[in-house]
C-alpha cells in the first residue's frame, strides 16, 4: 500500500475522522461537510451509500493520532 504524506489536519477535521470511526460510519449531516469533503480528498474517508466511512489510510491516520 502507498503511504500518502502526512497532512496536517485541523481539531475540528480530527474530531471528525474519530467520530467516523467511532460511529462506524456517519450518516450525512452529523459532521462538517467541509471536514468531510477535505477528509474524502486526502483518502482517509470514502462513500460507502449514505454513510461515510474511514479507508485503509483513514484507519492508519487513527492509529497514528492515538499513539502521540
Amino acid at each position: 500500500m502507498e503511504q500518502s504524506p502526512l497532512i496536517e489536519l485541523s481539531a475540528q477535521e480530527v474530531m471528525a475522522l474519530i467520530q467516523i470511526a467511532n460511529a462506524g460510519g456517519v450518516i450525512a449531516g452529523n459532521v462538517s461537510e467541509s471536514d468531510v469533503t477535505r477528509l474524502h480528498a486526502l483518502g482517509l474517508v470514502e462513500q460507502r451509500g449514505l454513510a461515510m466511512g474511514l479507508t485503509a489510510m483513514g484507519m492508519q491516520r487513527l492509529v497514528r493520532l492515538r499513539l502521540r
